[in-house]
């Protein structure tokens, strides 16, 4: 719920890294103290420094900023949307509380006239944050994402009469032909006197229904039930929203008022039917968010947030699993508008269980995530725990134990919310514990062939009767295309395709996609293409989540392409789609749109008359290539068909550059087309003998002017090798700064090749000098000047 009076307070912070006595902080001077905004992270880009003393900060930080008084019957509050991952706020030098946990917001009320200050003078408010490490707190550091450290969202203000809303619920009861609508709640203490509830209703298009009023004599309330005949549906197609505006009043003077928007619909899942929303079935077709930004870490602004669930309505998806933690105000209320169904999470990931602390705290979270997302449409399940069978920071953790507690998790939600599911991933000996369930089935990348993936699915399904699959599909390295054999080892068929500690990150056992394959984009197509005419042709499975949306940071990971970094992503870790992104268009949106793989595989080589594959992603019915202005024939889209659901072409190309263009028939008749260029080399014939490299003008994020830097690998005789993946490194000698530690191509110091190519944008105001270093060749100098093009 959003208080009408809350003012943003981003801005004006101050912040030290490190611990410091309470009483040293409240003066926040020195240079040891900078000027931030949040939301804010110690760790946006530390996290992927390789060098370990500089790598992930684990540490206690302090906030601090200025407040004016209350005045003469207000109280003030402020709220913080996170703080990651402890938290203990101090005004004036006297503790107000403490917060565990980073990922749920806490309001704390900052006091009139602290003791020994002078009237009217500002009020300093502190913040202590840490993210040490600390088994009872959940996430466990064995997760395989980074617990940034910082205020990594955003910051509310407000003032109030002499009580305020600490809570509200807006309770429904929905069919097509009517809803009823209850409000509930609770002060921050019981009232005073006798003081009075005002709520207003307004339709979706503003109109006002209806205003329920009620008296208000203890800390909690209750407003009469309010009948609204046909309501507006909120879905996927429709997601309209109704707005709860609800005043606190002292007679006549209004002490609180708070708005919220809520969207009236229901839902069902029974076991081995469909689920069922509105009354309708609805195939969920789902993927991942993690709250990851590149040059941001976890404090992702509100407009990117937004960008990103954009992004992921386009792309045909209607739900949504945030993992593995509640998420940002701003990105419920975007699934809210958008029509994204949620899957909402408990970080209890991996780890196993403590003792009562920690029970006490993971039981709290949980409730801090029913409590403050109650009211959202979009979210329709309450996720209790990740791979909870995974090992455990805990001497004395079980299994039993650890089915026990998920029970007692279960019951409290659904003590709490008795309307919505409760859902788990990979813990078999508590699928029957929770309402639904996935398994781990990674069908050719942690384990087997994903030709398999059809079997390995069926033969979950008739174990599980509530069943959702929930992660799927594996690593891509941007800019690395393949058209021939993507792993150099033979993978044996089998029915576990799990992934396993060690399996998922380790280098021994079995030969498997994630440590055998080439890690192309080409490779990832295929396989995710492979998976989606399976689930789409298995009407038994009633919906799957694709892991993740976007590449993202961890500190599992140091061995990838990009070290420290999961590239499962559609899009990497700074939010420009990879090609995969538009095989999902191509199954599953609706608006017309055609996609030639890919305007990043910009070099291919090969014999001068040989033919060269092409493949077209499209859901118009039919699609048309030109090479260089010629008409290499039309294709009729067949779902059923793979790879590229049959829109493939196999065309020369001529030596140097080519333009390749693909043009879409929809059905309504709308044409959209699809160029890119590509050049054509004769193939190497050497090994790597050296870097050749090109310096383009390029910008860095707000605007900076820098250079890119791009080098090809070559033979001898110069041809390019595209099969090369050794890794490299950058480094300037001279003035400047590279764009590095953001984990995306174009933005790390260290990084594999992707077809024998690698870039780096230099920063510098005057010339300067880029190294670059590779296993088995001489080192490479580089020029930059400022005003190279």
């Amino acid at each position: 719920m959003r208080h009408q009076a809350a003012k943003c307070i981003n801005e004006a912070w101050r912040f030290h890294l490190g611990d410091l006595p309470p009483s040293d902080v409240m003066r926040a001077e020195g240079q040891t103290w900078s000027g931030v905004t949040l939301p804010h992270s110690w760790n946006t880009l530390d996290a992927l420094v390789l060098e370990e003393e500089h790598h992930y900060t684990r540490a206690v930080s302090w906030y601090v900023r200025e407040f004016e008084p209350p005045a003469a019957g207000q109280r003030l509050w402020v709220e913080f949307e996170a703080a990651s991952q402890r938290a203990s706020t101090w005004c004036d030098g006297v503790c107000l509380g403490e917060h565990a946990g980073g990922y749920t917001a806490f309001t704390v009320e900052l006091p009139r006239q602290p003791q020994g200050s002078m009237p009217g003078e500002p009020l300093t408010l502190a913040l202590r944050v840490d993210n040490l490490p600390d088994p009872d707190l959940i996430p466990s550091d064995m997760s395989d994402f980074f617990l940034y450290g910082g205020l990594t969202r955003n910051a509310w203000y407000y003032t109030t009469g002499l009580r305020r809303l600490a809570s509200l619920r807006c309770e429904t009861e929905v069919s097509v032909e009517s809803a009823t609508l209850a409000i509930r709640g609770h002060l921050d203490a019981p009232p005073p006197r006798t003081l009075r509830l005002s709520a207003r209703l307004l339709s979706p298009q503003g109109e006002l229904l209806s205003t329920i009023e009620g008296p208000v004599t203890a800390e909690s309330f209750e407003l009469p039930a309010y009948i609204i005949k046909q309501p507006q549906l909120w879905s996927p197609g429709q997601a309209v929203l109704y707005t709860v505006e609800v005043t606190l009043l002292d007679g006549e003077e209004a002490w609180d008022v708070v708005t919220e928007r809520i969207g009236l619909r229901f839902f069902d899942f029974p076991e081995g039917g469909t689920f069922l929303l509105n009354g309708e079935p609805l195939r969920l077709h789902g993927t991942h968010r993690h709250e990851d930004w590149a040059g941001y870490a976890s404090a992702v602004p509100d407009d990117l947030s937004r960008q990103e669930l954009r992004l992921i309505k386009e792309a045909g998806f209607n739900f949504v699993r945030l993992g593995h933690y509640p998420q940002a105000r701003t990105v419920l209320e975007a699934c809210d508008e958008l029509g994204l169904l949620v899957w909402d999470e408990l970080p209890w990931c991996r780890g196993g269980i403590g003792g009562e602390r920690f029970r006490a705290q993971t039981q709290a979270m949980l409730e801090e995530m029913i409590e403050q997302h109650y009211n959202h449409p979009s979210i329709v399940m309450w996720g209790l725990g990740n791979e909870l069978d995974w090992e455990s920071e805990h001497p004395d953790s079980s299994d039993e134990k650890v089915c026990a507690f998920l029970q007692t998790l279960h019951d409290f939600a659904h003590a709490r919310d008795p309307q919505r599911l409760t859902a788990l991933r990979r813990f078999e000996s508590g699928a029957s514990i929770v309402d639904v369930y996935s398994p781990s089935i990674w069908s050719g990348w942690y384990r087997g062939r994903y030709e398999d993936y059809e079997a390995a699915l069926n033969e979950a399904l008739a174990r599980h009767p509530r069943m959702l699959h929930i992660e799927w599909g594996g690593d891509s390295h941007c800019g690395r295309y393949s058209a021939g054999e993507h792993i150099g080892a033979e993978i044996r068929q089998e029915s576990d395709h799990a992934e396993r500690p060690g399996i998922a990150t380790g280098v021994s056992g079995p030969a498997r996609g994630s440590r055998d394959s080439d890690w192309s984009e080409s490779y990832i197509l295929d396989l995710m293409e492979w998976h989606l005419q399976v689930q789409l042709r298995t009407p038994r499975l009633v919906g799957n989540a694709q892991w993740a949306f976007k590449d993202f940071g961890t500190p599992l990971r140091p061995e990838n392409p990009i070290p420290y970094v999961n590239q499962k992503g559609l899009l990497d870790r700074a939010g420009q789609p990879k090609a995969l992104y538009y095989l999902f268009q191509s199954y599953l949106a609706t608006t017309p749109m055609c996609f030639i793989e890919s305007p990043t595989w910009s070099i291919r080589t090969g014999q001068p008359d040989a033919l060269q594959r092409v493949r077209v992603y499209s859901n118009c019915p039919q699609v048309t290539l030109f090479v260089n202005g010629r008409d290499c024939g039309k294709r009729r889209r067949d779902g059923t068909a793979f790879p590229a659901a049959g829109l493939v072409w196999h065309v020369p190309l001529r030596l140097g550059a080519n333009e390749l263009r693909a043009a879409g028939l929809a059905a309504d008749g709308q044409c959209v087309e699809h160029t890119i260029s590509m050049e054509y080399h004769e193939a190497a014939t050497g090994p790597g003998a050296a870097f050749q490299w090109q310096v383009q003008p390029a910008k860095a994020v707000g605007g900076e002017e820098g250079r890119q830097v791009t080098i090809q690998l070559v033979d001898a005789d110069e041809h390019p090798l595209i099969e090369d993946c050794r890794r490299v490194s950058f480094e300037l000698r001279g003035a400047g700064r590279l764009l590095a530690c953001l984990g995306i191509a174009g933005g790390s110091s260290v990084i594999e090749l992707a077809n024998g190519r690698a870039s780096i944008t230099v920063l510098a105001k005057e010339a300067t000098t880029l190294l670059v270093r590779a296993d088995k060749l001489p080192e490479t100098l580089i020029p930059i000047e400022p005003g190279d093009r």
